[in-house]
């Protein structure tokens, strides 16, 4: 899970990068439907990889949860 989060964290970086450099060239007198384009895929990619993040941390609170609960029947002391 935690590669999938990092794989996504990197596509959207990638894809925020051409985002950032179409819009710099728009400055040139480049093309402003391009960079429109890139922006919303690297809002789409924003999202999805923050949406990815939250759902993987929501299961690491679960597992977490889970593992007190055994460390607990098990009479281990729990710091």
């Amino acid at each position: 899970m935690g590669k999938v989060t990092i794989l996504l964290l990197a596509v959207s970086t990638v894809v925020l990068m051409i985002t950032f450099g179409k819009g710099m060239g728009i400055l040139r007198g480049g093309e402003v439907e391009s960079h429109l384009y890139w922006a919303g895929a690297s809002l789409v990619s924003v999202l999805g990889a923050n949406m990815m993040a939250m759902f993987h941390a929501a299961q690491s609170d679960r597992i977490i949860r889970e593992l007190r609960g055994h460390i607990e029947t098990l009479g281990g002391e729990n710091d």
